[in-house]
This record gives structure tokens, C-alpha cells and sequence, in this order.
């Protein structure tokens, strides 16, 4: 489908493409596929090399990129508005005919596998990789990303043969906003994709999502760690969800910013950490809510404590009315300020058609968020905070924080690389 948007505020325009293709549907044996065939497309067609590519989008004052997500993938390009020609000609080259040239492929896995190499140092991938494992089991969701030995084994003729299964029009959605006339843009995209044929577009089942028995801790010991990185949470909500308005609500109470429950607890009060955040994140599956923080390592078992005290309030008790309203207008505020720039805008309306919301939904969005009350913030942190069965991950130094963990719930340890760590038989 096709959305254009008339702005000629500046002599600019702006093109975001969605993909109904993504992580979901890598090979199970291959994570990464998807992702490795968006970043290459515009690294040489058969026409333009790379450099080619990146010369005539300077040219133009523009840029393109593309990168590859859970469900969609998405290429955006932009560019001065009396180029729109030389654009559309490059995003239409860009995308129907890379060649994925063997010498790119080679550079771009090597890039990502030192990438991936530095990552596995940091707490924070490592606990959200764990997060991801245990909330999403076998489903595709679970890999937040691919192995470096995944990445080493990618073929060029994977990567053609995944682009020609996936890149179909049938399951894309063009979205231009911009300095042009309607009927001239049609006449251009009309142009540009006349020889992009539809296929039969692949649905694939995907493995159910685990259910989980009681609060479980999974602690990656990460020895003479200086802090414990913390995220806990469970399986969440889809984007078409009717609560899906409300669990955004609650997340801006909960864990939304500076002025949250969350980071006014474990920072200002307690002092335990920089800043406590949580997350409702909704996908076209089901997604995940999440509450995290970077504390000192001494402070690990407090910490949680106070995770669940507040995640236990915001389902005992009724959000008052003043701190409902302050959380509702800025969450208001930040969506219309993210639509004054065209790439803001053409970003939400691809998002809006990609996963099939309502045509008034941008419209809509400030009504339904104020429409949410007190009762519905209530409801929903009931349904989506799973107290009784709460994945609680944890980076940090097991000889420090072992004991402190134990109290709270079943313990399962791993080492950085993701492999159990035996749990050594009582003397």
C-alpha cells in the first residue's frame, strides 16, 4: 500500500518503506539473516557499487539506510525535494536489485562479529539477552542477537535467496511525505516499481511462548563485577491490544522518565542507582514489560526490594488522579512534538498501516491516551505484572550477591557465554 502526505514547508521529502519481514523469519539455524540482508541492500546493486550509491545520495543532500527489526523491516530515504527523480530511481535500485557483492558481505561480517565480540562485554546485553530467553523460549523473539558464528556462516546466495522470498510488494508499505503534487509522486512510484512483481508471501508458525511456574531468578555471573545489572519482568502484550493505550499509561507512572515511580524509589530516595526505567513494549506478537537499573553491587538484594514493592503498589493501588494526568499530558506532549518533522510522521504512519491500526489512529492517539483512567491503569498493571510468576535477570558477581538472591525466589545461574552453571551438591 501507498500513503502521501503533501508538506511543503521545506523543499524536502522523505520516504519510509516497511517490510511485513523480519527477525521472525531468519531459519531457526540462522538468526541474523534478516538483519544482514537489510544492512546490505544498499552496498552495491547491479548497476552502482557501494561507493556509487553513497556519492549519489550526497549528491542529493539525502541519506538512505535500512535496518532489519522483530517484525518489519524498514528503509528510509530522504533527500532535497527537486531531486525526488534521482531518489526514487536510487531507493528503487537500492531495493529490488542489490547484488550483494561477496568483498561487502566479507567487511560487513567482519564489522559484526567484532561488533558482537565487544557487546559480550557489556551487562546490559547480557541481561537483556538472558531476559529475552526466558520470556520468549523458543519463539523467534528470544534472539536479541545473532552468535558470531551465525554471522560467520551467512551466504551471498542466503542473502539472495532470502530477498527474493521476502521483499515482495505485497507485503510492503510505502510512505512518502514531502514538498511534491500527489499526482506527480504517483506518477513517479508507478515509475520507479513497475517491474516489482508480487509473491506468495511466506507465513510461518512460530513456536508458543513459554509458561512460566513462579518468581525464578536467572543470575549471569559476571565475577568482580562493580555493579548488578537488573531487569525483571514477563511475557507482555500485542500493538493491537485494546489495553494497549492504558499499559502505555502505566508504563510512563511506573518507569516512563525522571518524574517516574521508579527513578524517584531507587534514585533520588535511595540513591541506589543513576536511573530505574520501565518498558511495555508491544509488538505484533505478543512483546514484553520490563523494569530495570544498574545498582552498586552491595545494594543488589535492596534493590529488587524495592522493584517489587513498586510493581506491587501500581496493582494494589489506584494511581491518584494529579499523577495520572501529569503522566497522560506529557505522554501526549512528546507524540505530537515527535510528528513536526516529516521523518517523525512518516515513521508513525508506516507504523500505523504496518501492523493495521485504525487510518484515524494518529489522530485518535491523544484522545485514547487522555481516555484512560485511574481503574484501567489498575486493571491493566494487574494483567500484564505478573507478580506470582515474575523472570527476574540479573548481571553481576555471584559470590557477592548469591545469598541475597536466594531469598527471593528460585535461583538458576549462567556463565557470560549463556551456558548453565551446574549447581554444585550440597557437602
Amino acid at each position: 500500500s501507498v500513503q502521501l502526505v503533501e508538506d511543503h514547508r521545506v523543499p524536502w521529502t522523505t520516504v519510509s518503506m516497511g517490510i511485513r519481514t523480519g527477525n521472525v523469519s531468519d531459519p531457526a539455524d540462522q538468526p541474523g539473516l534478516a538483519s544482514m540482508v537489510a544492512e546490505m541492500v544498499s552496498e552495491g546493486t547491479k548497476s552502482r557499487t557501494s561507493k556509487q550509491i553513497a556519492n549519489e545520495i550526497d549528491y542529493i543532500g539525502g541519506a538512505i539506510s535500512a535496518t532489519g527489526g522483530s517484525d518489519f523491516t524498514y528503509i528510509s530515504a530522504s533527500g532535497l525535494s527537486q531531486y525526488n527523480d534521482r531518489l526514487f530511481d536510487l531507493l528503487a535500485d537500492v531495493f529490488l536489485n542489490p547484488s550483494f557483492p561477496e568483498d561487502e558481505l566479507k567487511l560487513k561480517k567482519t564489522n559484526k562479529v567484532q561488533e558482537l565480540t565487544i557487546q559480550r562485554g557489556r551487562p546490559e546485553f547480557l541481561v537483556d539477552e538472558r531476559f529475552a530467553e526466558v520470556v520468549f523460549g523458543r519463539h523467534p523473539y528470544a534472539v536479541v542477537s545473532p552468535k558470531p558464528e551465525n554471522v560467520e556462516k551467512i551466504t551471498r546466495a542466503q542473502l539472495v535467496q532470502f530477498h527474493a522470498n521476502h521483499y515482495l510488494p505485497n507485503d510492503a508499505v510505502l510512505v512518502v511525505v514531502g514538498d511534491f503534487k500527489k499526482t506527480d509522486m504517483k506518477a513517479l512510484i508507478e515509475k520507479t516499481f513497475s517491474s516489482w512483481k508480487p509473491g506468495k508471501s511466506n507465513e510461518q508458525s512460530l513456536a508458543e511462548f513459554p509458561k512460566y511456574k513462579g518468581k525464578t531468578i536467572h543470575l549471569v555471573d559476571r565475577p568482580d563485577s562493580v555493579q548488578s545489572c537488573l531487569k525483571l519482568g514477563n511475557l507482555g502484550i500485542k500493538r493491537k491490544d485494546p489495553d494497549f493505550y492504558a499499559s502505555q499509561v502505566l508504563n510512563q507512572v511506573l518507569g516512563g522518565g525522571a518524574i517516574s515511580r521508579l527513578f524517584l524509589n531507587l534514585r533520588e530516595k535511595n540513591g541506589y542507582t543513576y536511573g530505574a526505567y520501565s518498558q511495555a513494549a508491544a509488538r505484533k506478537q505478543p512483546g514484553f514489560f520490563s523494569a530495570d537499573a544498574n545498582v552498586r553491587t552491595e545494594v543488589t538484594g535492596p534493590a529488587l526490594k524495592e522493584f517489587l514493592l513498586e510493581l506491587n503498589r501500581v496493582r494494589t493501588e489506584k494511581v491518584p488522579a494529579k499523577e495520572l494526568s501529569t503522566a497522560k499530558t506529557f505522554m501526549v506532549g512528546v507524540f505530537q512534538l515527535g510528528l513536526e518533522s516529516q521523518g517523525g510522521l512518516a515513521q508513525r504512519l508506516l507504523e500505523g498501516q504496518l501492523h493495521e491500526l485504525p487510518a484515524d489512529y494518529l489522530e485518535k492517539f491523544g484522545d485514547n491516551v487522555m481516555a484512560v483512567s485511574e481503574e484501567d491503569v489498575q486493571r491493566v498493571a494487574n494483567r500484564i505484572i505478573d507478580m506470582d510468576n515474575l523472570q527476574i535477570c540479573v548481571v553481576g558477581d555471584s559470590a557477592k550477591i548469591k545469598a541475597d538472591l536466594e531469598n527471593l525466589g528460585t535461583l538458576t545461574i549462567y556463565d557470560t557465554t549463556g551456558a548453565l552453571v551446574k549447581k554444585k551438591e550440597e557437602a
